[in-house]
């Protein structure tokens, strides 16, 4: 009997023990599963960029080198250690390279700062090109004025426009950029005969610029005894006529800062003028003579300042006037951007553009910025 009990006792006692030992079995079998299946989830999301880096091995910090000291000088007819051997170069990495050490630091490449490419030759700031000048003071400035009339004379198709008595009558607007053009470079050389070229007011005027201003100041809508491209060509000699005297020192320019602000001061006065006709009122058939009567004196402007900031830098500098030149031509190259296909003339406040109001915008500052200057 008491064998037959410990049999049925320990029968009893064996479903509780296969019990236990299954579940046991089955609570470590979903910790492995479980664990397995969350680490390569979170390897699959570090994969694809999704999840969070593993955390970077710490490096050993570097110990301090001690300073190297310097060897000692080679004696007489021993080569020096240091002059035999060249200086190993620093190999620069790819650009995927640089790439994969960006992702590596956590880097974005757009972070890292590009290399900035260096100024024009030349370059004044805002898309100005700066023309070099002749080592003979004066030469550069008087072949600009030379080169701006001759393109309007002979350099356009059918020359001058003004006076002729058919042709003329259908292009108003390179007819009115040209006495834009004429009108800016009779101040000019105004301005060169009077005080550019004059060391004082008891010094002689050129007699080539007296006759080049004389013949500039004809009328532009003559077309017989004289014509205007006869006496505007003839002008035009004598300006080359004295800058072979400049070049043979025969006469001179003076960079002079009185010389500089009575310049400015004529460009400035005119200017007045020409902002005036931009935003007075006019019909619609004469918004557009306005518009490219002052693109064509802004043009001589415009040409004429880039030699004037590399001749007069000096006096400029010590003006400082430099940026605020810089700053006209950067207004300048604007109104030579304004190049409508037509010509339009709304209202300030309306739907559509007004091209004079455009236009008046960089010329007004110009203006203002020349009162500036001439004040200093």
């Amino acid at each position: 009997m008491g064998v037959l009990n410990k049999e049925i006792g320990s029968s009893r006692r064996n479903p509780i023990m296969r019990t236990r030992v299954f579940l046991s079995l089955l609570v470590v079998s979903f910790f492995l599963v479980f664990g397995v299946a969350t680490g390569g989830f979170a390897v699959q999301n570090y994969a694809l960029g999704t999840g969070n880096a593993p955390a970077a091995q710490t490096q050993p910090t570097p110990q301090p080198q001690p300073a190297a000291t310097e060897p000692a000088a080679p004696q007489q007819g021993q080569e020096h250690p240091a002059a035999s051997a060249a200086p190993p170069k620093t190999p620069q990495p790819t650009q995927q390279e640089a790439q994969a050490e960006a992702h590596r630091t956590g880097q974005s490449a757009a972070a890292t700062p590009a290399a900035k490419p260096e100024a024009g030759h030349g370059d004044g700031g805002h898309g100005v090109q700066l023309p070099e000048l002749s080592p003979i003071p004066g030469v550069t400035f008087v072949d600009v004025v030379i080169s701006l009339m001759e393109k309007e004379l002979h350099g356009r198709f059918l020359g001058w426009r003004s006076n002729d008595l058919v042709i003329g009558q259908f292009t108003d607007n390179i007819n009115n950029y040209q006495l834009g053009v004429l009108e800016a470079i009779r101040f000019t050389t105004l301005r060169l005969k009077d005080s550019l070229t004059r060391l004082g007011d008891a010094d002689t005027y050129d007699p080539d610029l007296e006759q080049a201003v004389n013949l500039f100041m004809n009328s532009a809508t003559l077309w017989w005894f004289p014509s205007a491209e006869n006496s505007y060509s003839q002008a035009v000699e004598h300006l080359k006529k004295f800058k072979a005297k400049l070049e043979k020192g025969q006469r001179n320019f003076y960079y002079r800062r009185d010389n500089l602000v009575s310049l400015l001061a004529a460009y400035k006065d005119f200017l007045g003028n020409v902002n005036r006709t931009l935003v007075m009122p006019v019909g619609f058939f004469e918004a557009d003579d306005h518009f490219y009567y002052a693109k064509g004196v802004a043009h001589v402007y415009y040409e004429i300042l880039k030699v004037v900031r590399v001749g007069f830098k000096n006096q400029l500098a010590t003006m400082h006037a430099t940026d605020i030149t810089d700053q006209i031509l950067h207004e300048l190259h604007t109104a030579e951007g304004i190049d409508p296909w037509i010509i339009l003339n709304s209202d300030f406040g309306g739907f559509f553009a007004n091209h004079r109001a455009n236009l008046n915008a960089p010329l007004s500052e110009v203006a203002h910025l020349l009162v500036v200057m001439s004040a200093l």
